[in-house]
């Protein structure tokens, strides 16, 4: 069996870190091959370069799906006898009018390293794998199993080791020291799996050590990277240890948290520039906060960002659109945040992403949104389609004049 482990990243200057991951756990199976493609690149050579194989396995994310889809159309058509197997957060809830499409064969819920290596080790008798959706006639076969992967299993695996090191020098490389966040803001995918896991250490280092050496920008994909303080130290001082001067590492932080001596050895020890911290402040109105099951404390927030200003790069976002944020709550909390003159803020829209607490309660705060990706708010009871109109022309204007470095300087 031949199968292909791919993607359509949104830029070519990113990276999959999943399928490498797949990848390097099951490099021993014969006829598995991985590569990435981008949604700007034309479909019907994607398509013709992926009808070769026998299994062709997306990863599947907001930003590709509608994409994907029509690659696996193409794919059918060149090749009818190819199956399709989806994975990734885009398909792993709310997944039956999916796996209802003619184009679509299966689909992996949940993590995909274990229901992925039972489906190469099964294939084609893989209806009685768990966490497999597939089809038998005219009827959905799906066995939910709540199952953990050990990531202990990563401990002798570098996902880029099977990468061209020069063909990441200009590339954005991600990496995973954790799984899991301890936090429920019900807009985001994260807030369902609050148990925190850690990836061996000596996995993380090495792949950390071939990123800096052969990469620049590397981004930490954990959702609040500083819940631990001495791992968060001890990953800082490896990074002090070995980077390279044009190296960049971004990481998603929760401020309000940062632990002081975190604070402190930034100071003493980080050069500035070097990191990048992205804040997720999303709104600075309470009630919203804990309509949403989000926690914050924004005084503590907006000191630490001063605090550390100098030393760190500050990337901080807001989302317009949150149950009991009206057009002056959004106001607010846009100047409030302005005034802290990040180098970059970044002004989302309320995204209703399949699995959310939040996609379950729309009716009641009389949310309309886009039924297609990426879902994005059209209207509220606490905001107009005119009203989210001018924020949309103020978010352009925001990212022409502001996030473009060197236009303005405060």
């Amino acid at each position: 069996m031949t199968v292909l482990l791919t993607t359509l990243n949104a830029k070519y200057i990113h990276t999959n870190l999943a399928i490498r991951l797949l990848y390097a756990l099951n490099e021993d199976h014969p006829g598995l091959d991985w590569k990435e493609f981008t949604i700007k690149e034309n479909q019907d050579e994607v398509a013709a370069y992926c009808s070769t194989y026998q299994v062709v396995a997306f990863s599947c994310y907001i930003w590709n799906i509608t994409q994907t889809l029509e690659v696996a159309r193409k794919i059918k058509a060149l090749n009818p006898a190819a199956k399709i197997l989806l994975g990734g957060p885009e398909v792993s809830y709310d997944w039956q009018d999916v796996i209802a499409l003619p184009e679509v064969d299966f689909i992996i819920t949940g993590e995909g390293e274990t229901p992925f290596r039972s489906f190469l080790q099964s294939y084609p008798q893989v209806s009685e794998v768990p966490n497999i959706v597939s089809k038998n006639g005219g009827e959905v076969v799906y066995f939910p199993q709540s199952e953990i992967f050990d990531l202990k299993a990563y401990e002798d695996i570098m996902p880029y080791r099977n990468d061209a090191p020069e063909s990441l020098a200009n590339k954005v490389l991600y990496i995973e020291t954790s799984r899991g966040c301890p936090y429920k803001c019900e807009f985001c995918l994260a807030s369902l799996d609050n148990k925190v896991r850690y990836l061996p250490n000596a996995s993380i280092k090495s792949t950390l050590l071939f990123m800096m050496q052969n990469g620049r920008v590397i981004k930490f994909l954990d959702r609040t990277f500083n819940i631990k303080r001495d791992f968060t130290i001890d990953i800082f001082k490896f990074i002090l240890q070995h980077h390279r001067p044009e190296n960049v590492f971004q990481f998603e932080i929760t401020a309000d948290i940062l632990h002081p001596d975190i604070m402190q050895f930034i100071e003493d020890h980080v050069p500035p520039g070097l990191f990048r911290f992205e804040i997720g402040i999303q709104t600075v109105n309470q009630k919203a906060n804990l309509e949403v099951s989000r926690k914050q404390n924004f005084d503590k927030t907006k000191s630490i960002i001063q605090r550390l200003e100098n030393k760190v790069e500050m990337h901080l976002d807001l989302i317009v659109g949150l149950p009991f944020d009206t057009w002056e709550d959004n106001k607010y909390s846009f100047e409030t945040v302005f005034q802290l003159f990040p180098p970059e803020l970044q002004l989302g829209f309320l995204k209703f992403l399949k699995g959310t607490p939040m996609l379950y309660k729309h009716a009641q705060h009389g949310y309309v949104f886009d039924p297609l990706p990426p879902y994005q708010i059209i209207e509220s009871k606490y905001l107009s389609r005119a009203e989210l109109h001018r924020i949309e022309l103020l978010e352009h204007a925001l990212e022409i004049y502001w996030n473009k470095k060197g236009l303005f300087t405060p």
